[in-house]
């Protein structure tokens, strides 16, 4: 029989501050709700304030204690079982063949008690981890590793001659190739993200959550007071808080991929970061479905690129389900040598893809001029002269629109499929296998028949769901040429 095993006892501290971070703005929003409507009545009686605390604190903790005590798990030969719950109980079985990414989470006051946080990924997980184990000994890592590749701990016979136990030492394996970012690069990742923007709705949205509570005459006053200090000093603190927004995004890039390190082993890549939260995910090769190069227009003018792999598991990042951020930020030729000596079996040649015919960029600035052209119009007749200002939305849009043409290519190798766009700000370029991909199709419409050009969209597996690349107007030969390549019954055409 297989042992159950428990969590670490660090867990439970672990699971109250996971509780504290999720129900924080309910919990401040309701209690100043109850205390604003008592202060109202002029009626609060001395009890009520202590049991309102011992209700708060229950709500953190019941939880936390029950999944605390009540949590098992087992690892099996052929699967990892785990069952926790008081009165709904949940059991949970996943078949080391099904895991599709194991991460390995280790928060600093984790580190002395030599503990992690083990999160196991299938491609039915739904935007998140199917197993969470969340404190329990670093050497789990490695067991589970062993179970899922079938390896079987060598044991060394009892030797007669001294009566003496011996069993082989595992030698760790060494990583083939390591990458490590510099604190300087990730510093100029922080610079040239849109992380302010990300900040900035986390800021609103939190605010959001004490609209209903805050007095609207004490809103309305400070507003005229901000008012009144006129247009210039409304303008550099605007400028202030975006600055302030900025730092932030700048700390937590720092804290979120501090030590960033990508490693190459024979059948596996893995990525290390994090400062507060050590990160640890594990990727095999096997299950990658496809690879994307990210250049944003002020990264590409710097000649740097991002790039994430697509897999089949998750990502760990409820937002970003199926993507994992293999490098941050590097040069782009540096990002492609690395790329080529760690994923060998991929095709790089970025500069052999076949653009997009000249008669494209007229069909993408029809679109693009198409529906903000006249709108502009409209407003700057009906609106004169300050309706004049609307016409600055054509003009971006006949950037993006030529913008998008430049970036349109593609590129089929014997079994790799490159494909190239500006979706919409950054330039996107997805590297996939034959293989691995699930879907695609090509589709015309009847005002494209005249321009011989055709859309492309290919499906990958990514997390629960699926991922689309796809490349507009591009030449119709072209698409055929694609589709063609892809069809089973065209196979002799691979190029």
């Amino acid at each position: 029989m297989f042992e159950e095993r428990r969590l670490h006892p660090i867990a439970l501290i672990k699971e109250i501050i996971t509780n504290v971070r999720r129900n924080i703005v309910p919990i401040v929003v309701a209690l100043f709700s109850i205390f604003r409507g008592i202060e109202s009545t002029g009626y609060l009686p001395s009890w009520a304030i202590y049991f309102i605390i011992i209700i708060v604190i229950l709500l953190i903790l019941t939880p936390a204690v029950l999944k605390y005590f009540t949590y098992r798990y087992t690892l099996e030969d052929q699967g990892i079982r785990i069952k926790y719950g008081l009165i709904f109980r949940k059991n949970t079985y996943i078949p080391y063949e099904r895991i599709q990414t194991v991460q390995k989470k280790q928060w600093f006051f984790f580190i002395p008690f030599d503990v992690c946080q083990i999160l196991i990924e299938t491609a039915g997980g739904n935007g998140k981890a199917e197993a969470d184990l969340v404190a329990v000994p670093v050497s789990v890592v490695d067991e589970l590793k062993d179970l899922r590749d079938g390896k079987q701990q060598t044991i060394i016979e009892e030797n007669s001659t001294n009566d003496e136990h011996l069993a082989a030492e595992e030698i760790p394996e060494v990583p083939e190739k390591t990458v490590m970012l510099q604190t300087k690069q990730l510093i100029l990742m922080a610079v040239t993200s849109g992380g302010v923007f990300g900040t900035l709705l986390i800021v609103l949205a939190f605010l959001q959550q004490f609209r209903e509570v805050i007095p609207t005459d004490w809103m309305e006053s400070q507003a005229e007071e901000l008012w009144k200090m006129g247009v210039i000093v409304m303008l550099v603190l605007i400028v202030i808080v975006l600055l302030v927004l900025w730092g932030i995004s700048i700390v937590r890039t720092l804290f979120k991929y501090f030590q960033f390190k990508l490693m190459k082993f024979s059948d596996s890549l893995v990525v290390e970061k994090g400062l507060l939260e050590r990160n640890h995910t594990t990727i095999s090769l096997a299950r990658i479905q496809g690879i994307i190069i990210i250049e944003s227009p002020l990264r590409q003018m710097l000649g740097l690129v991002a790039v994430k792999v697509i897999t089949a598991g998750n990502s760990g990042d409820e937002k970003q389900s199926g993507d994992i951020l293999l490098l941050p930020i590097m040069k782009k030729e540096l990002a492609f040598q690395i790329l080529k000596e760690m994923l060998p079996n991929y095709l790089f040649d970025l500069e052999e893809m076949e653009r997009a015919p000249k008669t494209s960029l007229r069909r993408f600035l029809q679109i693009y001029l198409g529906w903000t052209l006249i709108p502009a119009i409209i407003a700057s007749i009906l609106f004169f002269p300050f309706g004049l200002i609307s016409m600055i939305l054509p003009i971006l849009a006949g950037m993006k629109a030529i913008a998008s043409y430049r970036a349109t290519g593609v590129l089929t190798g014997k079994h790799t499929l490159l494909i190239q766009a500006r979706p919409i700000i950054s330039k996107l370029t997805y590297v996939m296998r034959k293989e691995r991909i699930q879907g695609l199709s090509i589709r015309k419409s009847i005002w494209m028949e005249k321009g011989h050009t055709s859309h492309l969209n290919v499906w990958l597996k990514s997390g629960s769901t699926s991922a689309e690349a796809y490349v507009r107007y591009l030449n119709q030969a072209q698409a055929v040429t694609i589709y063609n390549w892809y069809s089973p019954s065209k196979t002799t055409n691979e190029a």
